[in-house]
């Protein structure tokens, strides 16, 4: 049951992490002007595809262990899990990214990069919780139905 939870938290944060990206980057290229491309950067889909699986997996072991979940507690954890994706997406995984795809941080202004990521993750945590909450009620009831 347990590895059930795991593989079902894995394919819930893998479609997470495609649709996820390919929404906020047609929102916002469409709010600057228009759209130059439909799949965007992918430095945002290697940002967001790490720490969105792995939290997702978390929840999927949790949610196969612990059967019954409060809605109080639902939401600690939609807060707890949207903080933590949201921070190291904004700090730790475009520094990620952007190793993988250029090779180098020579051309970043790496303290900026951290401070503006934490800012944005604290600015969107209106957005980022109850979408988190959606999407965890979403795997609770596949992992927890018989």
């Amino acid at each position: 049951m347990k590895l059930q939870g795991i593989v079902k938290g894995l394919v819930i944060g893998v479609i997470c992490a495609s649709i996820i990206p390919f929404v906020f980057m047609n929102i916002g290229q469409s709010l600057a002007g228009g759209t130059v491309s439909y799949l965007g950067g992918t430095w945002l889909y290697l940002a967001i595809m790490i720490p969105i699986i792995i939290a997702l997996i978390g929840g999927g072991y949790y949610f196969s262990v612990v059967h019954t979940v409060s809605n109080k507690t639902m939401w600690w954890i939609s807060f707890a899990m949207a903080l933590i994706v949201s921070l190291f997406t904004g700090t730790v995984g475009i520094l990620m990214a952007e190793k993988i795809l250029h090779g180098n941080l020579d051309t970043l202004n790496v303290k900026s990069i951290m401070v503006a990521g934490i800012i944005y993750s604290v600015v969107f945590l209106p957005i980022t919780v109850p979408l988190g909450k959606l999407i965890l009620h979403i795997l609770y009831k596949w992992v927890v139905r018989r």
